[in-house]
């Protein structure tokens, strides 16, 4: 580490790349203005109908609000983890020009390209030509960068903040000008009320200017910095407040061992290509600085400080105390993590660093379409889908059911101006556990229309299916789904799921459906008298069937979904009988679920027992487990089985598409 502390002359090469506003020979000129086009193409691309995240929607309905001081007390106060500086900036900015998509994510998307340009000087400055022109072009085209660039959030405002900070800061140490000081306390200041993931990263960059600085220049830096400080004063109360709800951990869970290697090869757009070529830029770095022998800026220091600190502390702090490290948290200590990992490329020749940022940038974008399909999925919302098909449903004469929050629904009727009387809808969010089955058994219409988020029941698709046999519209989108299923066959029918094992008491079908010697058989002829009906009849029984295979057996992909089914005639109004579903690795429990019979108006009529596994949802979805599911009847009342089957649902394959790779084909868009 000796070595890395600033050596001779390089105080002197920071000061000559500082002179200039724009440092640079004419070529290097050339690429970061084609760079910097690049970076605003793709993140302007689709606008003005770039979708909102739900993490948008929901800062957007606690900010509109009459006055300021509402939005902060409703909006943030005891709601919001974050520091209130995005909140005020979007309240004042919504007041201004409303809610549109593309008028609320401009203001970010333009900051997010100006953080490129802060971060391209202060490269240039720190470690030259060829790694500056390297990391823009990687912070111009990764998904990383291009997303959260697209987002109006605190993500693009503390990128920006930080990154000119750390600008202001180099130049400061190069020349010791006022205004440079001024500038990295305002940015200090940003950052602070911004994020505080940015706060830390403010904090470890004023930390380490003092060792960077000449004595004279001290006075002055901590004046500045003492103002900065000053500043937050306010905000320490809601600080100390939200510290004290110590995380996430309600939605979050804590990273485990492989979440730093996910997180690389998510950088990577889940892309060999795009992964090799890093991996060739990284070895290359460390070649170069092991043979010139010593690196001639304070590049590590920086990067351990500002780069490698926030991941640590983001890592110790959810696994010991509560979970808040997500990958948008180290957005603003990634560039700086990637100055200590390039800085070897200081070496080349500043045309070698030309073709370096033009051959990543090539790779980035390709990977970025066609590995990641960003715009693809980034360009459509579940959201609006959802919506939008209570609308065509009531032009249709379908039934509208939807599971999303709420505040969703309210935030978009409002924006679309849907009166209160259009596109009826129940929503499964607000109703208690049985509604949909309650539903399904007294509706009387022709179709439904069903829109769901991953917050949803597992059965609810299957229970749908249940009712509305005839599948004919399906759409698949990031973290949603929509459906219209109908009552009577259809020429165009879809078919998601695949039978894999059936089992009647007519001895019909998959004998992997072991049936206990002890169930008796009852016969029903009620309903067609020269017909008789056979049954599993479970009374005094506490179980009765079991179905045992190994999940990678099923021929099944990442995301699908297993769902297992029990048709249930004549149960007694006091049964509480259960289809249970297992995974086991031997005596190890990794999953569990059970689906109940639900106390409908006539519980002795016909009904559908289901329960499902979300692969999507379990660690390496299940690979390598034994899935186990059987029928649970602890009140041993009558119940009378008509049939059991296990279905296998295609899966959502860009369920979590922003953060994990493309699991398979996307067959329904």
């Amino acid at each position: 580490m000796k070595d890395e502390l600033p050596l001779p002359g390089w105080r002197e090469q920071l000061i000559a790349s500082t002179t200039a506003r724009f440092p640079g020979a004419r070529l290097e000129h050339v690429t970061v203005l084609m760079l910097l086009l690049l970076a605003l193409v793709l993140r302007c691309w689709g606008l003005p109908n770039i979708p909102y995240t739900h993490d948008e929607i929901s800062a957007l309905v606690r900010v509109d609000h009459a006055t300021l001081g509402l939005a902060i007390e409703k909006g943030v106060e005891n709601v919001d983890t974050h520091p209130p500086g995005t909140h005020a900036f979007l309240w004042a900015w919504t007041q201004l020009f409303g809610f549109g998509d593309g008028v609320v994510k401009l203001p970010f998307i333009l900051m997010s390209v100006l953080a490129i340009f802060f971060h391209y000087r202060f490269t240039h400055a720190l470690a030259g030509s060829a790694v500056a022109l390297t990391i823009t072009a990687l912070l111009c085209c990764l998904q990383y960068t291009v997303m959260y660039g697209q987002i109006a959030r605190p993500y693009a405002m503390g990128f920006f903040s930080t990154a000119l900070l750390a600008d202001q800061l180099v130049r400061f140490i190069g020349h010791g000008r006022v205004r440079n000081a001024a500038g990295f306390a305002i940015a200090a200041v940003l950052s602070a009320y911004t994020h505080h993931f940015a706060l830390l990263l403010a904090t470890l960059m004023v930390v380490t200017g003092f060792m960077l600085l000449e004595k004279p220049q001290r006075k002055t830096y901590s004046i500045a910095s003492g103002l900065a400080a000053l500043a937050y004063v306010p905000n320490l109360s809601l600080f100390f407040a939200q510290l004290g709800w110590k995380g996430l951990d309600e939605w979050l869970t804590a990273p485990g061992p492989g979440w730093v290697l996910d997180y690389t090869w998510w950088i990577a757009h889940c892309s060999a290509p795009m992964a090799g070529l890093l991996l060739l830029l990284i070895g290359l770095s460390i070649y170069l600085r092991v043979a010139k022998g010593r690196a001639s800026t304070p590049s590590w220091m920086v990067a351990i400080a500002w780069g490698l600190l926030p991941l640590a502390v983001g890592y110790g702090y959810s696994v010991w105390r509560a979970p808040v490290l997500q990958y948008s948290v180290l957005l603003f200590s990634f560039p700086f993590l990637l100055l200590g990992l390039l800085s070897g490329l200081r070496y080349l020749a500043p045309l070698h660093g030309t073709i370096t940022a033009g051959l990543l940038s090539i790779v980035g974008v390709a990977t970025l379409i066609v590995d990641r399909q960003h715009f693809a999925l980034f360009g459509v919302s579940k959201y609006e889908d959802i919506v939008r098909g209570t609308l065509e449903a009531e032009e249709e004469g379908l039934l509208a059911v939807v599971d999303l929050p709420p505040e969703v629904m309210t935030f978009y009727r409002k924006l679309w101006c849907i009166n209160p009387s259009q596109a009826p809808h129940i929503n499964l969010r607000t109703l208690p556990p049985n509604a949909l089955d309650s539903l399904l058994a007294r509706t009387e219409a022709k179709g439904i229309f069903y829109g769901q988020t991953t917050h949803a029941e597992a059965e609810n698709v299957a229970k749908v299916q249940a009712r509305f046999p005839f599948l004919i519209r399906r759409k698949d989108r990031m973290e949603g789904q929509t459906f219209v299923f109908r009552a009577r066959p259809v020429a165009d029918r879809i078919e998601d799921d695949e039978l894999k094992a059936l089992r009647t008491p007519q001895a019909i079908g998959n004998e992997q459906w072991h049936i206990d010697t002890a169930v008796r058989l009852a016969s029903d002829s009620s309903n067609a008298p020269f017909l008789s009906v056979t049954y599993w009849d479970l009374q005094g029984l506490e179980y009765g069937a079991l179905f045992e295979r190994d999940l990678d057996s099923l021929e099944h992909m990442a995301n699908d979904v297993i769902e297992i089914r029990a048709d249930v005639e004549r149960a007694s109004p006091a049964t509480d009988l259960r289809i249970i579903a297992e995974l086991r690795d031997g005596d190890s429990t990794h999953f569990y679920r059970a689906g109940e019979l639900r106390r409908l108006p006539e519980p002795s009529g016909r009904n559908a027992l289901q329960v499902a596994v979300k692969l999507a949802d379990l660690p390496r979805h299940g690979a390598g487990l034994t899935l186990r599911t059987y029928l649970y009847n602890p009140s041993k009342e009558r119940a009378w089985i008509g049939a059991l089957s296990v279905h296998v649902r295609q899966g959502n394959p860009v369920l979590y598409g922003a953060f994990d790779p493309i699991r398979g084909p996307w067959q329904y868009r």
